[in-house]
């Protein structure tokens, strides 16, 4: 190989190189931009909720946990943020953002990073932390696990309570009977004052099934028994706990993943057990 094509493949790589640095900066740029722009259209949204029920935000989260349909009728919801996207598969990620997992119902909530995409949930380690608990600055987000959501269910609000186990219990002499103090998140100025079992969804995931028959064709002489494998309820299954850190971005983020799961559903049967 003579030098002037050595020459000219180092340029030609070089210039490969270049082009895939401009697009990555772009795709950098977009999604902090997108991400701050999503952050600002539920501020908004928020805050335009507030002044047309005329309450501040500590009567939100009570407001979010009890409240009747027709205390909140006038309230409205952004069809930005609430859409059929997830459905009709209009972007490649439905949704991104931080959570907290707690993957095992007796460990502590962990931040990671949550990717939702192609009937998945991806999941990628948030902050590494030394023994003592110091933060150890890194730029790899390494993938911790993926979560099928194929034969999953969720269930958020006052019904995670069970899941929880262990929550806020923080005493305010102002404010008899409510454990959870404002908080707010330097990264982007979001302020909250919702309980834990508010900001919580959980995700279940049958791990036993067992044979069920089922008649296919018309009643009568055509219709002929088949065997299908499907999932047990009422038995016990994998439980993953995830917090968001309001309501707000809990309902999003339920949203997003019960449309998930909805368009992966293909009729599958389910079979009810004792305990």
């Amino acid at each position: 190989m003579n030098d002037g094509l050595v020459i000219r493949l180092q340029a030609f790589n070089m210039e490969t190189k270049n082009e895939w640095m401009d697009r990555m900066r772009k795709l950098v740029e977009y999604w902090k931009l997108r991400t701050a722009d999503d952050m600002n259209l539920l501020k908004s949204v928020r805050h335009a909720n507030l002044e047309k029920l005329d309450i501040d935000e500590e009567m939100e989260a009570q407001l979010g946990q009890f409240a009747e349909k027709w205390e909140v009728s006038r309230a409205t919801a952004s069809p930005l943020l609430f859409n059929m996207c997830g459905i009709s598969c209009c972007r490649a990620i439905t949704m991104s953002g931080t959570l907290y997992r707690k993957p095992r119902k007796h460990t502590t909530f962990l931040q990671c990073g949550v990717i939702l995409c192609h009937g998945q949930l991806l999941i990628f380690h948030g902050k590494l932390r030394e023994r003592t608990g110091k933060e150890i600055p890194h730029i790899q987000h390494e993938r911790q696990t993926a979560i099928d959501l194929q034969n999953c269910y969720i269930y958020s609000g006052l019904v995670t309570e069970g899941d929880l186990l262990y929550q806020n219990r923080t005493f305010d002499s102002n404010r008899p009977g409510h454990h959870a103090l404002p908080r707010v998140y330097l990264e982007d100025g979001w302020t909250s004052t919702d309980e834990d079992t508010m900001t919580c969804f959980v995700i279940w995931q049958a791990t036993r099934k067992s044979f069920f028959k089922s008649n296919e064709g018309t009643a009568g002489a055509g219709a002929r028994q088949r065997l299908r494998y499907v999932s047990r309820l009422g038995v016990p299954g994998r439980s993953m706990v995830f917090k968001a850190r309001s309501r707000a971005e809990r309902d999003h983020w339920v949203m997003s993943v019960g449309m998930e799961i909805e368009r992966l559903r293909q009729g599958e049967e389910v079979r009810l057990v004792d305990a």
